[in-house]
């Protein structure tokens, strides 16, 4: 089954753009957009898995727990990164390679803000 990617406004690609920028918002976006439910489902899973009771928490104390395990769990970071980037073409994926320290950061700076703005959604 394949997934179709969501296109996202113009507004996002006019002006003067840097690539990277033009990346992230052309092609990484709309897969972080596209994988929404199932980023929900691993993050929950990651909690569970760590034993945090995350539905009894406040928002404040989940926004804190989301963003400590975007800091310091490298395996979770690593896993979200080969979900993202799972989903690039060939031709992406070059691109990707181009800048793959400056994208990685970008990928896990917009999952974790799109987990903080989702926090219903995984509680």
């Amino acid at each position: 089954m394949e997934k179709k990617r969501p296109k996202l406004p113009e507004t996002l690609t006019e002006g003067e753009i840097k690539e990277e920028e033009l990346f992230q918002n052309m092609v990484l976006r709309p897969i972080i957009k596209m994988q929404h439910s199932l980023l929900i489902l691993r993050v929950k899973s990651y909690f569970k898995s760590k034993r945090v009771i995350f539905n009894l928490m406040d928002n404040k104390k989940r926004t804190e727990a989301i963003v400590q395990a975007f800091q310091s769990d490298n395996s979770l970071k690593k896993e979200i990164q080969g979900m993202i980037t799972g989903q690039l073409s060939l031709v992406e994926f070059q691109q990707y390679l181009k800048s793959e320290r400056s994208l990685n950061k970008r990928i896990f700076q917009m999952v974790r803000n799109r987990m903080i703005d989702s926090l219903f959604e995984l509680g």
